[in-house]
């Protein structure tokens, strides 16, 4: 797996803004860098759709951004998987570059063991 440096600048961008807006509560801004079959896997085993999740967002709270942490990435072409620690979380998403514009296809969230964090 490759560092953060070696990703493209447009996904980099992607990246952050996404997380911005889910740690905002912005599912409109977070549904532009998300693809409409988007599905992912809670830490509590649920398993949504993107209107589901996009449902589920609006019930949360505004908090303070957290970075990721511990990032790890494989990219192939213009699909990308990528690994990293937020929040008490590992989390893994699936990046692919569609008309031009990156967004998430499926996501996974685990919680970290507790000697990890």
């Amino acid at each position: 797996m490759t560092g953060t440096n070696t990703l493209p600048p447009d996904l980099q961008a992607a990246m952050r803004a996404r997380d911005e807006a889910f740690y905002a509560v912005d599912s409109a801004q977070w549904g532009k860098y998300t693809a409409s079959d988007f599905t992912t896997v809670q830490q509590n085993g649920q398993f949504m759709s993107r209107a589901e999740r996009i449902g589920n967002l609006q019930t949360q709270k505004q908090r303070p951004y957290v970075p990721r942490e511990r990032e790890q990435h494989e990219q192939q072409g213009d699909l990308v998987v990528t690994r990293f620690f937020s929040g008490g979380l590992w989390v893994m998403e699936v990046w692919k570059r569609m008309d031009g514009a990156w967004a998430t296809v499926m996501t996974q969230a685990t919680t970290a063991y507790s000697s990890a964090a």
